[in-house]
């Protein structure tokens, strides 16, 4: 069960990595219902929200409630930066390695100390959120409003569901290594265009 679950989500990475950072669906709604979809209609996001959901639900509830706040802080100041026109260079690739750090840190995860996936997740998120504000569709205000909301409820469910699933190493360990892999193929889609 666990490789086919393996298979399913590099399978699913790896075939919607060509459509990962031109997020589909813009073109369909503005501004709040366009925030709601755009964090599920591009893999990238999608891929990094429940992998983040998953590597905090691994924390003592505190710190998961703690360390989602700040998640989604850090997305809510990301998406401020890019709506103001700041820009990172290398920003795609910043996320597509976003995906990638946090499968090897939920695999790594008895291992990884909490302060440095804090740190790693509120600093990607940042990231995450400035390419969300730099793509929002009028008006700006809803759709950043849109975005936080479905933002915090995929990482929110992949939590819940994660202190559930993920009591087996063996569960997470596949996990990890298949969001690790949906980061590798994107990265290679950057790579490889």
């Amino acid at each position: 069960m666990n490789k086919l679950f393996a298979f399913t989500i590099t399978t699913l990475a790896a075939t919607g990595a060509s459509t990962a950072l031109a997020h589909p669906g813009h073109d369909v709604a503005t501004g709040a219902i366009a925030g709601l979809m755009h964090p599920v209609t591009g893999i990238d996001h999608l891929i990094f929200l429940v992998g983040a959901g998953a590597l905090l639900a691994l924390t003592s509830a505190r710190d998961c409630l703690l360390a989602g706040a700040a998640m989604v802080a850090a997305l809510a100041g990301g998406a401020l930066l890019g709506l103001i026109g700041v820009q990172l260079p290398a920003l795609a690739w910043v996320i597509a390695a976003s995906v990638l750090a946090v499968g090897v840190a939920l695999a790594m995860a008895p291992f990884a100390g909490g302060a440095w996936v804090l740190a790693g997740a509120a600093l990607f998120a940042l990231c995450h959120g400035i390419a969300h504000g730099a793509e929002a569709s009028a008006p700006r205000g809803a759709f950043v409003a849109g975005f936080l909301l479905s933002s915090l409820l995929v990482s929110s469910v992949a939590a819940l569901v994660a202190r559930v699933y993920l009591q087996r190493a063996a569960v997470r360990v596949a996990m990890g290594t298949s969001i690790g892999a949906g980061g590798l193929a994107l990265l290679g889609t950057l790579l490889f265009g």
